[in-house]
C-alpha cells in the first residue's frame, strides 16, 4: 500500500473475508488494518457491506442456474416415483458445466474436510478443496496486485510481448490486457499494443504500456485501446511480420473474435513467434472455448433489457413482444437469454424455423393467454432465418393473436456490446491472461516455431487449455464452432414455456407439425 501512494495512486482496496484469520487462527478484523494503515500515515476508510451482497437482481448465469438444478431435481424425483425405488439423497450441483448428482453424504464429508484443514493450519489443502481453480486464482490475485517492474536478472532477457485487438469490441478486453501488462511487469517484461487491430501493425500505431497506465481499466467497457476488424491476411501480412521483426516482438496475442481466428490462420502459414488467441467476442462464437469474454455482459445486458420490457408488457394488459437479440449465426445468446428471462418461443440459426413452428409457438402463446397470463416474450437471433425476419415473425404473431393480445418488436442493437464488463468476464480475462503468459515463458524458449505455436486459449468445463488454431472444428464460412454444449439447453427453454397441461390438451394449435408433436 505504501508503494501504491508513493506511484500516486489514488485509491487502494482490501477485501476481508468475514472469516478472515491469521496462521495461528486469531481473526483479521476490519478495524485492525485500518489502524495499521492508518498509523501509517495514511487516509483510510472502512465498508462493511453486510446484508446487501444478499440482495438485488439475479444475474442471468444465476437464473439459468436455478433453472438447471431445479428441472434436474424434478427429473430425478419423478424417475424414482416411477420406478417405485428409493431415492438416496443427494445433492444437485455444477461441476465441469454440467449438472450432476453429488451424495449428499459425500458433499457433507468434504465440507467437514475444509473445517479440518483449517484447525489443522493446511491451508493449501483448503484451497485446493475449495475447488481445481481456487488456487490458481489466489496466486493470480497477488499477482496482478503488484505495483513494481521487477528488474531482468543479470544475464537474463527482457520478453517484448505484442498484443492487438482484431474483431468488434467486447466488454472485459480491458481487463484482460490489463492483467497481462501487470503480470507481464511482475517478471520486468513488457507489452505493446497495437491500435486498431492489423492497420495498427501495417501503420506502426502501438504503444508500450505499463502497469500504472492501464490499473483502473478493468471497470471500463469496449476497448480502450481500440479494436478493429481490419484482419492478418494474405496481402497485409508480409508488413506486418516486417513490424514485428523491427519491434524484436518474442510473441504476439490477439483478443478477438472470428477475426482473430482468421487472422491466426494467417500467421500459421508464416510463423516466426509464438502466437495466442484469447476468445473475446460477445457471439461466444469462436471454437475452443466454451465462453468467450464478453458473453456474460452481453447476456446479462439482454436479461436486463427483456426485463423491462416484460414489465411493459405486463402493465399494459395482453401484449407479446418480438425481440431481436445479435449473435451472428451463434444462437447462444438467444438461447441463454430466453432461459433467463422466461421467453416462449426462442430462433436460432442451428435450428432450422418454418412456418408451422412460428404458428405452433402462436397459439400456444395465445394458449397462455386466454388462461390469464399477461405478456408473451418470443426472443429471435438476428440471423436466425433468412426469410422469417423481425418484421415477418412480428405480423405473423399478430395475425394470429388479434382479438386475443396485442403484438411488438424490438432491436436491442448495439447496447448489447456496451456495458460495464461483469464480474465473470473481468475474472474470466485475467485468467485467460495468466495463463497465456505461463505458457508464453514456457514457450519462447524454442529456437524454431511451427504452426502447432499458433493457438487458442479455452475453457472446457473446469479446465483451461491451449488449442492450435489449425486443429478447431468450425465451419470458417458461417464463422461458427461445429461443437456447441448451449444447444442442450434449448429444449429447456420450450419446457420451461410450455401451458399448463389443461392448456395443452385443449391447445388451438392444429398444424401437424414435429414441434407440436414433440411437446
Amino acid at each position: 500500500m505504501k508503494r501504491a501512494s508513493g506511484a500516486a495512486k489514488r485509491i487502494g482496496l482490501i477485501v476481508i473475508a468475514e472469516g478472515a484469520a491469521d496462521r495461528e487462527g486469531n481473526p483479521i478484523q476490519a478495524e485492525q488494518v485500518k489502524k495499521l494503515l492508518s498509523d501509517s500515515g495514511m487516509d483510510v476508510r472502512v465498508t462493511v457491506l453486510g446484508h446487501v451482497q444478499r440482495g438485488g437482481q439475479p444475474t442471468a448465469f444465476d437464473r439459468i442456474l436455478g433453472s438447471r438444478l431445479g428441472c434436474e431435481a424434478a427429473r430425478v424425483m419423478t424417475e424414482g416415483v416411477k420406478s417405485g425405488t428409493e431415492i438416496d439423497p443427494c445433492i444437485v450441483s455444477l461441476k465441469n458445466n454440467k449438472i450432476i448428482n453429488l451424495p449428499l453424504m459425500e458433499a457433507i464429508k468434504r465440507t467437514q474436510s475444509v473445517k479440518e484443514c483449517f484447525r489443522n493450519r493446511d491451508f493449501q489443502k483448503a484451497q485446493e478443496l475449495r475447488g481445481t481453480g481456487f488456487s490458481k486464482k489466489v496466486v493470480m490475485s497477488r499477482m496482478l496486485s503488484v505495483m513494481d517492474v521487477r528488474p531482468v536478472p543479470e544475464g537474463g532477457k527482457r520478453l517484448h510481448i505484442g498484443a492487438a485487438f482484431i474483431g468488434a469490441p467486447a466488454p472485459g478486453m480491458n481487463s484482460g490486457i490489463r492483467a497481462l501488462v501487470k503480470i507481464a511487469a511482475y517478471d520486468g517484461n513488457v507489452v505493446t499494443v497495437f491500435h486498431e487491430g492489423a492497420d495498427g501493425m501495417v501503420e506502426g500505431d502501438f504503444v508500450q504500456l505499463s502497469p500504472d497506465e492501464c490499473d483502473l481499466w478493468s471497470m471500463r467497457g469496449g476497448c480502450i485501446a481500440g479494436a478493429s476488424r481490419s484482419t492478418i491476411n494474405p496481402s497485409n501480412v508480409q508488413a506486418v511480420l516486417a513490424r514485428f521483426k523491427e519491434l524484436q516482438l518474442d510473441c504476439l496475442v490477439l483478443f478477438g473474435g472470428f477475426e482473430a481466428v482468421t487472422s491466426s490462420l494467417t500467421l500459421a502459414d508464416h510463423v516466426t513467434m509464438p502466437v495466442y488467441l484469447i476468445p473475446a467476442t460477445i457471439s461466444n462464437n469462436v471454437p475452443g472455448s466454451d465462453f468467450s469474454i464478453g458473453c456474460d455482459t452481453a447476456l446479462n445486458t439482454i436479461v436486463r433489457a427483456v426485463d423491462c420490457i416484460k414489465q411493459s408488457a405486463a402493465s399494459t394488459r395482453k401484449r407479446v413482444f418480438v425481440i431481436d437479440v445479435m449473435g451472428g449465426n451463434c444462437g447462444y445468446l438467444a438461447v441463454l437469454s430466453g432461459l433467463a428471462s422466461g421467453a416462449d418461443a426462442v430462433y436460432i440459426p442451428e435450428q432450422h424455423v418454418n412456418i408451422d413452428q412460428l404458428q405452433c409457438d402462436a397459439y400456444r402463446v395465445m394458449d397462455k393467454i386466454v388462461q390469464g397470463c399477461q405478456r408473451g416474450i418470443i426472443i429471435r437471433n438476428e440471423n436466425s432465418s433468412p426469410h422469417y425476419k423481425n418484421d415477418f415473425v412480428t405480423a405473423l404473431y399478430a395475425e394470429e393473436g388479434k382479438n386475443k393480445f396485442v403484438t411488438r418488436s424490438s432491436v436491442l442493437g448495439h447496447i448489447q456490446q456496451g456495458y460495464s464488463p461483469s464480474p465473470f468476464d473481468r475474472a474470466l480475462a485475467a485468467s485467460f491472461a495468466c495463463k497465456v503468459y505461463r505458457d508464453i515463458v514456457k514457450r519462447t524458449t524454442k529456437q524454431n516455431f511451427a504452426p502447432t505455436d499458433v493457438v487458442v486459449v479455452g475453457i472446457r468445463g473446469s479446465a483451461t487449455n491451449f488449442t492450435p488454431v489449425r486443429e478447431l472444428l468450425m465451419d470458417i464460412p458461417r464463422r461458427v464452432p461445429l461443437d456447441n454444449w448451449w444447444l442442450d439447453l434449448k429444449p429447456l427453454v420450450q419446457t420451461l414455456a410450455l401451458p399448463p397441461s389443461t392448456a395443452r390438451a385443449n391447445s388451438t394449435c392444429t398444424a401437424k407439425c414435429a414441434h407440436c408433436n414433440e411437446n
